[in-house]
């Protein structure tokens, strides 16, 4: 979007779009996740990605894209992401004991984390090789084989059928978020950085390799790797605090150490420091991640634990949100101006949540 507008607003808005499906199918996805067999789901997810990336390919191949396209394109793969991710994170607890649920949780985050270094490294190349084209048949390649794979996993069989609609067990869920003080302060907690801080990931990361760094694809692939890369060691760090009962309140630390981290990327003055700062926002990003997905599913019900996980599909529609909000931003004071303010936000909300909500200070997870 950005090489063909040159548009710092259109490259938050079309990353933007993809709340729409988040917002509307969140639920939905959460009931499916409980009704229907996992498998099923995940399967239905990857192929429908792969389909969309191959018709993106097509596309650029035959020089028909459009500015539509890209957003129809996003709108598409957030529908993708939503089937999947309460079917794939509930699918963790079915398989492994309660007490190593956080582990696993954070070994699946390590699994996101090695695509996002091996993904840009490669993808940054291929753009600049066999262009956009090629690299979107890659990637449906890889979408297709990923549906397969799961015909590996030993799925649990299926719970049994309450009799209750479809509407009365999304009812169930949101009296449940709403009641439960503890998911309340979890849910707004693990939400807070998908808003303020990912997006500069996403939105930003395109700017300053083009036009802070003069890097241009291969740039943005090291400042997105470098994030991966520390994505992994987040993960492994988060498995080796599995057990510290202040989930919580190691939540609100890693923020704050991501907003920092942001705030060293705006400061870089060359993209290999930049780099090395995106390296440290990614450890924290995966470490909350990681213990939030996991303490969520944990306070939840076992009969409502792929519901409460749809739930944490705001997340990733709180990044299209705030795209919404770096990209105009960055347009009005730059990116390095966008990104400290960002991350300013992200320190003081955790700051009055601190001070104001005494269960991130006194939440205890067994």
């Amino acid at each position: 979007m950005y090489e063909v507008t040159g548009s710092a607003a259109l490259v938050g808005t079309v990353l933007g779009v993809r709340a729409i499906p988040m917002f509307l199918l969140a639920p939905v996805s959460g009931v499916a996740a409980d009704r229907f067999p996992r498998r099923r789901l995940l399967q239905a997810s990857q192929a429908l990605a792969a389909i969309v990336s191959f018709a993106v390919g097509a596309a650029l191949a035959l020089r028909m894209v459009d500015v539509w396209m890209l957003f129809a394109f996003t709108i598409l793969m957030g529908a993708s992401n939503v089937i999947d991710r309460p079917a794939r994170f509930s699918t963790a607890f079915d398989l492994v004991p309660r007490e190593v649920a956080v582990k696993a949780v954070a070994l699946n985050t390590i699994g996101f984390s090695l695509a996002r270094i091996v993904g840009p490294a490669i993808a940054g190349y291929l753009i600049a090789g066999v262009g956009a084209a090629g690299c979107f048949f890659v990637q449906g390649a890889l979408y297709a084989a990923s549906a397969l794979m799961v015909l590996a996993v030993a799925f649990p069989a299926p719970r049994a059928k309450t009799g209750r609609s479809a509407l009365a067990d999304m009812q169930e869920v949101l009296r449940y978020a709403v009641a439960d003080r503890g998911t309340r302060v979890l849910i707004v907690l693990g939400a807070l950085p998908y808003l303020l801080l990912i997006p500069v990931w996403n939105t930003l990361f395109p700017i300053y390799a083009k036009d802070e760094f003069l890097a241009g694809p291969q740039g943005l692939g090291l400042l997105l790797t470098a994030v991966g890369l520390g994505g992994t060691l987040g993960g492994f760090i988060a498995n080796a605090l599995a057990r510290i009962e202040r989930q919580a309140l190691l939540q609100a630390g890693w923020v704050v150490v991501m907003a920092s981290a942001i705030i060293g990327v705006a400061a870089s003055p060359t993209l290999i420091i930049a780099a090395a700062c995106s390296f440290v926002g990614g450890a924290a990003e995966m470490a909350h991640t990681a213990s939030n997905m996991a303490t969520v599913q944990m306070s939840a019900p076992e009969t409502m634990r792929g519901r409460v996980a749809s739930l944490t599909m705001l997340y990733p529609a709180m990044i299209s949100t705030g795209s919404f909000i770096a990209g105009p931003l960055a347009d009005l004071v730059g990116a390095r101006g966008a990104s400290i303010a960002l991350a300013v936000t992200a320190i003081g909300a955790i700051a009055v949540l601190y001070f104001v909500t005494p269960q991130i200070r006194e939440m205890r997870h067994k």
